[in-house]
């Protein structure tokens, strides 16, 4: 792929994000392509991704997921990007609906043709947990 067919792919995924569709997130993603995160572990295929996408869309509903300029080596993205959104509702047990959650992380997709055939996120889930209160911190 060359680096305006990359970024013409990582537009789409932007305009889906700030869209709140699951289903295009998902579209982006090739039919048999991997997403791996600290919350949903690794799920393949565009039906488990869009399960993934919606958990979260579904819980923050004013998601913003914005990402600074990418990294691009061959097929290779890299990403730093920030997550906001307002709690409303379930999120991994009981959470403070009304809490603003925000949180900085990175990935690595590999793209190809198809869409995104890998997504490895990182980033600091159990801080997430404790900011929405579905963690409890213990006092020292």
């Amino acid at each position: 792929m060359t680096r305006s067919e990359i970024d013409v792919r990582l537009a789409r995924h932007r305009a889906a994000f700030a869209s709140r569709d699951p289903g295009l997130l998902a579209a982006d993603h090739a039919p048999s392509g991997t997403f791996t995160s600290p919350a949903a572990g690794t799920v393949s295929g565009r039906a488990r991704i869009t399960e993934v996408y919606s958990y979260w869309v579904t819980a923050f509903p004013d998601i913003e997921f914005t990402w600074d300029e990418p990294v691009i080596d061959g097929t290779r993205v890299g990403l730093f990007w920030r997550f906001r959104g307002t709690l409303a509702g379930k999120f991994f047990g009981e959470a403070r609906v009304g809490t603003r959650v925000e949180f900085p992380g990175a990935a690595l997709y590999v793209v190809s043709p198809d869409g995104i055939e890998s997504a490895n996120h990182v980033f600091d889930f159990t801080g997430a947990l404790v900011n929405a209160g579905a963690l409890k911190v213990k006092p020292g």
